[in-house]
């Protein structure tokens, strides 16, 4: 993990789903001033839920800097929320995206050690993001856990026991990070 604030190009939206909302920090820490507020994630049960979407633009110690957050009724199916659209700071557990790449690294650079390769499956279809840990570039440092796996055999999927999951378990850089909520992204990455 970085020891040092980071910076970043990518973009996720919240999963907050406590009705007062996911508070915005003015520094990467739980008792820093809040400086504003992101409307809940919403779960309409339609195929409509929606998070508040934003640039990710730095990270430290598992805090990720954020900007540019916006409320979309079309998505939510509520008239539009106040939203803190300004530069804040909050917890990389409330950041939520799809990874359209299924080859985790030791460092952010893809000539590193693999520590996961899901042979062409992308990390989010196969588990979950656990936490944002970091980011760097266009690489997230994620803490995941894998759900499924496929047979090396007959490429069939299955889904992990609880032993398995708790085995599968692990922290690695991937990059391919697609922040559209409703749909994969045109790239994807090895």
């Amino acid at each position: 993990m970085p020891t040092t604030e980071t910076e970043c190009r990518i973009e996720g939206w919240s999963k907050e789903t406590h009705q007062h909302g996911l508070q915005v920090r003015s520094s990467a820490e739980m008792n820093a001033q809040v400086v504003g507020i992101l409307p809940a994630y919403v779960i309409n049960f339609d195929s409509h839920n929606f998070g508040i979407e934003f640039q990710i633009i730095g990270s430290d110690r598992g805090w990720l800097k954020i900007r540019g957050a916006k409320d979309d009724p079309n998505r939510s199916k509520l008239p539009i929320r106040a939203t803190y659209p300004g530069i804040g700071w909050i917890p990389g557990e409330q950041v939520a995206f799809m990874v359209q790449s299924g080859s985790g690294h030791q460092r952010p650079d893809a000539e590193s050690a693999k520590l996961l390769d899901l042979k062409g499956d992308w990390l989010t279809s196969m588990g979950k993001i656990v936490q944002v840990v970091a980011c760097s570039g266009e690489w997230v440092l994620l803490d995941y856990s894998l759900g499924r796996a496929r047979n090396p055999q007959t490429l069939a999927l299955k889904r992990l026991t609880e032993a398995e999951r708790r085995a599968s378990q692990g922290r690695a850089w991937f990059r391919g990070v697609c922040a559209n909520q409703e749909t994969s992204c045109e790239t994807s990455w090895p």
